[in-house]
């Protein structure tokens, strides 16, 4: 058996408790006269028998399978979800076991939950947009243990920040989206470094000092320790590693894979992601005046180009998220928040935010050239599945 196959039968066992957990809710809040909570339970537990019965039933025509991985794909990890909270809830109040204790396993099966999920159904996605789509669906997970947080059965400050900064939620996200993109025969997200003969060290060493000015100029230098706190460090963890993810790993990897058939698909892919990058932050337009917010959004595509071509030319995953994660941290003890202050944007500042563009695509078209270019094309090839290794077996 492989990997997947023992995917497939947690997944399958998963879906069998999280339907039961939600049949008794059902039944209960009948009982109890809340018949709107009881309803939306019963259309939730009809999206999991359809979901159950598609896997169950051999040889269903395609537009049933692919309907069914759409509406689980939208649905499922909300529901699993709503079935964590409960199961945590139940567990601390019926059997009256310490809270601390209970809440830190099931954060621990919570990173672990979506992996059924990913490689059942999202390996069932063929089209590189449906993929896209689904690596930005399942962002969710990230956010939704927000929505159904049992605070008031939380008594240890550490776990209650560790769920509501979204650090566990990143860590989930990440496994899922690994789990994903094995399936779908893509990516690895180089964790382990594969550099040859080719790659040059001193071109590493810049890109790292670039990184260490460009984090020290947007704090204003090196704030005090007294600063740090544990919320920063998780808020900065949850940016870091969900992010990367999403933007690096895996909209990267299916863009190079989408656009295998172009000679230019890596300046392509690498200014795609880090438009989309900065375009997602202008959803800080809730908590930021609207100029700010643009600021925001110019200042993070030229990141997110920079980290591109950090992750492109070593290979290294985790290089970019420890790059992204220090950035973010000390922008945190700097200003004492995780959004922008103020409600306007200074000549200088639109100074500074324009010659880092202009540095960031110079160091972009210059990577595109010569033994660089070979080097980024080789991880390429490497992170998109040409010369990886996926179909391993377990045997006894």
């Amino acid at each position: 058996m492989t990997g997947r196959d023992y995917l497939r039968i947690w997944y399958r066992v998963q879906i069998g408790t999280t339907l039961l957990v939600l049949a008794m809710m059902m039944v209960r809040n009948f009982e109890l006269g809340r018949q709107r909570v009881a309803s939306g339970l019963l259309l939730l537990v009809i999206i999991l028998l359809i979901g159950l019965a598609v896997e169950l039933i051999p040889r269903l025509p395609v537009v049933v399978q692919r309907g069914n991985a759409w509406l689980q794909g939208i649905l499922q990890p909300f529901i699993l979800v709503i079935a964590w909270d409960v199961i945590t809830r139940e567990i601390i109040t019926l059997l009256r076991l310490p809270s601390r204790g209970v809440v830190s396993l099931m954060i621990i099966y919570y990173l672990l939950m979506f992996a059924p999920f990913a490689s059942v159904i999202g390996g069932q996605l063929k089209l590189s947009l449906e993929r896209f789509v689904f690596a930005l669906l399942t962002f969710q997970v990230v956010l939704i243990p927000l929505i159904a947080l049992p605070t008031d059965l939380i008594n240890n400050q550490f776990l209650l920040q560790t769920l509501s900064t979204g650090a566990v939620g990143a860590g989930a996200y990440f496994i899922l989206i690994m789990t994903a993109m094995r399936a779908w025969h893509l990516s690895w997200p180089g964790l382990k470094p594969h550099w040859s003969g080719d790659f040059n060290w001193w071109i590493f060493l810049g890109l790292v000092v670039i990184d260490l000015m460009m984090t020290l100029v947007n704090a204003g230098g090196l704030p005090t320790l007294g600063r740090l706190s544990w919320a920063a460090l998780l808020m900065a963890f949850r940016a870091a590693v969900a992010e990367e993810t999403l933007f690096r790993f895996a909209i990267l990897g299916i863009l190079f894979y989408a656009w295998r058939s172009y000679q230019c698909r890596l300046p392509l892919a690498l200014a795609t992601s880090s438009i989309l990058f900065g375009l997602a932050h202008l959803m800080n337009i809730a908590e930021q005046s609207w100029i700010v917010t643009v600021y925001q959004a110019l200042a993070a595509g030229g990141l997110g180009l920079f980290f591109a071509v950090v992750y492109v030319y070593t290979g290294q995953l985790w290089l970019t998220m420890v790059m992204h994660g220090l950035f973010d941290l000390l922008s945190f003890m700097a200003t004492g928040a995780t959004t922008m202050k103020g409600n306007q944007v200074s000549p200088a500042d639109w100074t500074v935010i324009a010659g880092e563009l202009v540095v960031f695509i110079l160091l972009t078209v210059w990577m595109m050239f010569g033994q660089r270019r070979r080097v980024m094309e080789r991880h390429v090839a490497r992170l998109t599945g040409d010369k990886q290794r996926f179909g391993f077996q377990i045997r006894y």
